[in-house]
Parts: structure tokens; sequence; C-alpha cells
């Protein structure tokens, strides 16, 4: 079982386009101008992305990358489409190699402050978005925010979240969940067929945020074969469209 979680990881990087935190590349062009700003260094840095025809403050997504994904390229589809659905898009680094889990969190932040300095947002329209390990700290984000004097998230997006892998000897800490606001919108989605971080994180995240009525939180079980599994959410297809983004696009425009 652990080498076929190892090989799962290892194939994960693969496909996260050559994830690398040293040399992060912004995803390829659109067809509408997309200003990038590289802010802060290594992993405490963050990549931001923008319409570069807009001057005044727009709502922005704090998109948190899975393990090892440090490059915006993997997830260069979705980036581009939320930047033409009129957003900011802060794309924190928050680890290479050897970053302990621990320090996850925290380097995240300091990468966000850097991208805050430098790109103004609307700071009330701030939603947190993350795959896999970084659905777990949208979740943790959202937990500590309003303390350290940052925008809280109204909107927790969390695809196919998760703390560990089986057979691998770390674990990224929960923040606690009693700092989320009241009236933060939590969705979590969970893969029927995703073996690499399974279904309990996703329910953790929607079950212990109990200072959140729960009409305000969901959980989902992706049941369709063709998206279930974990790297699922890096394609650009038109089911991972279907399933993943417009969700997404619905929530943010209400």
């Amino acid at each position: 079982m652990r080498r076929a979680i190892v090989a799962a990881l290892l194939a994960c990087a693969a496909v996260a386009a050559g994830c690398g935190a040293d040399d992060p590349k912004p995803p390829p062009p659109a067809s509408s101008p997309i200003q990038t700003i590289r802010v802060g260094e290594g992993d405490r840095g963050a990549v931001v992305f923008r319409p570069a025809d807009f001057g005044r403050p727009l709502p922005a997504v704090l998109f948190i990358h899975g393990l090892f994904a440090t490059n915006p390229m993997s997830y260069g589809g979705w980036i581009r489409h939320l930047v033409a659905e009129g957003n900011v898009v802060i794309y924190p680094i928050y680890q290479r190699t050897f970053t302990p889990p621990a320090a996850y969190l925290a380097n995240m932040i300091t990468g966000l402050r850097a991208a805050l300095a430098s790109v103004a947002i609307r700071r009330e329209d701030l939603v947190a978005v993350g795959h896999s390990a970084g659905g777990a700290l949208a979740a943790d984000y959202a937990a500590v925010a309003r303390s350290l004097g940052l925008p809280a998230p109204r909107l927790v997006y969390s695809v196919y979240p998760g703390r560990g892998l089986e057979g691998l000897p770390f674990r990224i800490p929960e923040a606690n969940p009693d700092g989320v606001p009241r009236d933060t919108r939590i969705v979590a989605l969970a893969g029927a067929d995703d073996r690499i971080v399974g279904t309990d994180v996703a329910r953790d995240i929607v079950r212990d945020a109990k200072t959140v009525p729960r009409s305000r939180r969901t959980y989902r079980l992706v049941t369709d074969r063709r998206v279930d599994h974990h790297l699922a959410p890096l394609r650009s297809d038109a089911v991972a469209r279907r399933v993943f983004w417009a969700p997404l696009d619905r929530l943010l425009r209400r």
C-alpha cells in the first residue's frame, strides 16, 4: 500500500507540470491580457494574476495548490478562467521540497501578505479555494484570518482536501475551526475514488466548522468516474469544468 501511495504522489507531481518552487511559471497566455506579479521569495512568496486592463480593486481568489504543485501552470486553465471572470488570483507557493508541513500555513500567509501589499483587492470579496493539501489550508486560513488582521474569506471551496498521505510520515496540522466566522460559506468536495487522501478531511471540514450555521456548510461526494480521483481537479476538460469550475462560478456570483 505504501508503495502504491508513493507512486501516486509521484504521478501527481509529474502531472503538476514540473512542480518546482524554484521557477514558478504563469499559465500560458489567455485571449485577454493577464498581468503576472511575483511577490516574496521562495516558499514564502506568491504569484498574482489579474486582468491587465483593470485599474480598480477586484474580488480575489486565494488559490492554494496541492502538494508539490508549486508551478501555477498546474492549474493554468482554471486560473485563466477565474481571471477572465474578473478576479485577482493569488497563488501562494508555501513549500519547497523539504519545507515541513507545520510551516505551510505560516508560509502561505506570508505570501498572501506580500500579495495584498502589492495589489489592491476588494477585501470583503476574498474567497479561499484549494485542492488537496490546499483544500485543507483553505479551511485553516478561514480559521485564523480574522485573528491575524487578514480578510476572512466569504467562501471556502475545498476540493479533495487532505492533510497527509497514508504510509508517509507527515501531516499538515489543523487550525482550530472555532475561528471560522459565522458568515462564511463552506463547500467541500470529496472524490469517491480518491485513493490518495480519501474523503475524511472533506467531511471533517464541514462537520467541525460549528461556528457556521449548518445551512452554510456543504459536503459533496463526486461519483462521476471520470473525475472522482485525486488528480481530476488538475484538468481543464469539459467534465472538470462542469464538476469543479461551474459550482465555484455560481458561488462567486451570489
